[in-house]
């Protein structure tokens, strides 16, 4: 499975980077879109479980990344919850 990371900018100009276990987030997300918040938190947040669906479909057993990931998301939603996103760039590895 590709490693996929989602480049972000905040309005806040604060810089970030997602990292999913699957290309399956350029389903979800497009390059310069803009989003509030809480809406990106909501789709960031459905595009980590759909890509856990698929590492333990292949393996057998969830994504650490991902729970790691949904952690931090969890986190940045008192953080941010004003702001608005920008997805800056989204760059799949082929490994």
């Amino acid at each position: 499975m590709p490693l996929t990371t989602v480049a972000i900018e905040l309005s806040n100009g604060k810089l970030e980077t997602l990292y999913y276990p699957s290309s399956v987030v350029k389903n979800f997300f497009q390059e310069q879109q803009q989003l509030k918040f809480l809406e990106f938190l909501e789709i960031a947040l459905n595009s980590l479980e759909e890509s856990d669906k698929r590492v333990a479909a292949k393996y057998g057993y969830p994504c650490i990344g991902c729970a790691i990931m949904k952690q931090r998301l969890a986190k940045w939603g008192q953080l941010y919850k004003g702001e608005t996103v920008k997805i800056v760039k989204i760059h799949e590895f082929i490994y």
